[in-house]
C-alpha cells in the first residue's frame, strides 16, 4: 500500500514538472510583454535619431540593425566588452528579463528603482525604463559615458544621446526629436551624466571628445556631474536617488566604477543580489550601500550567463516576435494547480486504501 502511494506521488510529480516544462501553455506575464513593446519602440526611437543624425549603421557587427552598438574602439572605450552581449542587450527580451528580475526582487507598483549604469549596454539602459514603467515603478537615473567595445562608445553617439532619444529629448535638434517612444505614464527620471571611466572622471578617456559629449548633455537640460572621487562619486549619486525619497532597488548595469568600487568579487555577480554574511559589503560602492541597508539590488553583467539562467538565447538573430521565449512566461504553476495535485494525490490514495481495506475483509 506504501508502495503504491508513493508510486502515486511520483507520477504526480513528473506530471508537475512536465507541465512546468510546458510554458507554451501559459501566456506571457502582461508586465513583461509591454515592457518588450516599449523596448522595442526606444530601439526604433534610437536608431531613427542615428540615423538623422548621419551616422551609420554597420550590419556586420549590428546584425539585427538596432542603432544600439557603438565600434570595437574609440576615444570614450574604457574596457574591453563582448559584441555578443551588446547585441543581447539590444533586444526586446532584454526588458522583459528586467521585469522578472524586478518583480523578484520584491518590486511593484509605486516601487523607486535607482539605476546606475556605464555606456557599456545602452540596450539595457532603455530596458530598464520600459521594465519599471511596465511595473509602474519610478525610475531615478544616473548615466556615465565611458562605454567597454562595442558599447555606446561613438562620440557622437553616447549613452546619453540614445536614452534622451528613446524619451524624446535631444540635443541635436534632428528631426526625430520630441516624439518619446515610451508610453504616457512611464516614470523616469534622467537625474545626471557623469564622465565614467577611471574614478568615473575619463581619465582614460580622451578628454577633447568627452568635454564635447559632456557639453551636449548639458545642452539637453540634463545635470553632469564630476566628482572627484569614489566615495564623492556614490553619496552624490545617492543624493540624486533620494532627492524624492528613499529608493527601494539599485538596478546596475555595466561596470561603472561606483557601481562597486574595487571590491573584484561583487563586480563579478549577476542578476539579483541579496546581503549575505558571504558578501563584503565594508567597501564603498552602491552594491555596498544598498545591501548594508537591506536593500536588493539587481546587477546586469556577464550577459551570458544571464540570459541562460531565465532560458534566453544567447546574441539572437534574427530576432524572434515579441512574446514568443520563454522569458515572458512565469513558469512556476498557480497554487491552485498544486493544491488540485495535491487533493487528487490524496483521493487517490484514499480511494486505493478503501479498496485495500475491503479485499483484506474479504479473505
Amino acid at each position: 500500500m506504501r508502495r503504491g502511494f508513493w508510486l502515486l506521488c511520483a507520477v504526480l510529480v513528473l506530471c508537475y514538472l512536465a507541465a512546468a516544462e510546458a510554458w507554451r501553455l501559459f501566456p506571457p506575464e502582461p508586465a513583461a510583454l509591454e515592457a518588450a513593446v516599449a523596448q522595442a519602440a526606444a530601439i526604433a526611437a534610437a536608431r531613427a535619431d542615428r540615423l538623422a543624425r548621419g551616422i551609420p549603421i554597420n550590419p556586420e557587427t549590428d546584425r539585427n540593425l538596432t542603432g544600439l552598438i557603438g565600434d570595437e574602439y574609440t576615444g570614450l572605450t574604457s574596457t574591453l566588452g563582448n559584441l555578443g552581449a551588446k547585441r543581447s542587450a539590444a533586444t526586446p527580451e532584454a526588458a522583459a528579463l528586467l521585469v522578472r528580475l524586478l518583480r523578484e526582487a520584491g518590486m511593484t507598483s509605486g516601487s523607486r528603482v535607482a539605476v546606475n549604469a556605464s555606456g557599456s549596454f545602452p540596450g539595457f539602459a532603455l530596458a530598464a525604463i520600459a521594465a519599471c514603467g511596465a511595473l509602474e515603478a519610478e525610475a531615478v537615473i544616473v548615466l556615465s559615458l565611458g562605454s567597454s567595445t562595442w558599447g555606446a562608445n561613438r562620440p557622437d553617439f553616447t549613452m546619453a544621446d540614445i536614452v534622451l532619444a528613446a524619451m524624446g529629448r535631444n540635443a541635436a535638434g534632428t528631426d526625430s526629436a520630441g516624439r518619446g517612444a515610451f508610453p504616457p505614464g512611464y516614470s523616469a527620471n534622467m537625474a545626471a551624466v557623469t564622465p565614467g571611466g577611471s574614478d568615473d572622471r575619463g581619465l582614460d578617456l580622451d578628454r577633447e571628445l568627452l568635454e564635447a559629449a559632456l557639453t551636449r548633455v548639458a545642452a539637453s537640460g540634463v545635470p553632469v556631474m564630476r566628482p572627484a572621487s569614489l566615495q564623492e562619486s556614490v553619496s552624490l549619486r545617492m543624493a540624486l536617488f533620494r532627492s524624492n525619497g528613499e529608493p527601494d532597488l539599485l538596478l546596475t548595469i555595466g561596470g561603472n566604477y561606483a557601481s562597486t568600487g574595487a571590491n573584484p568579487e561583487l563586480a563579478l555577480l549577476s542578476g539579483l543580489i541579496k546581503a549575505s554574511p558571504s558578501i563584503n559589503t565594508g567597501d564603498t560602492g552602491l552594491v555596498q550601500e544598498f545591501l548594508r541597508a537591506g536593500k536588493p539590488v539587481v546587477q546586469v553583467l556577464n550577459v551570458e550567463s544571464l540570459f541562460a539562467r531565465y532560458g534566453m538565447p544567447f546574441d539572437p538573430y534574427p530576432l524572434r516576435p515579441v512574446g514568443t521565449g520563454r522569458v515572458y512566461r512565469d513558469r512556476r504553476l498557480p497554487a491552485v494547480l498544486l493544491l488540485a495535485l495535491a487533493a487528487a494525490a490524496l483521493v487517490a490514495y484514499g480511494i486505493a486504501g478503501r479498496k485495500g481495506g475491503k479485499s483484506q475483509g474479504r479473505v
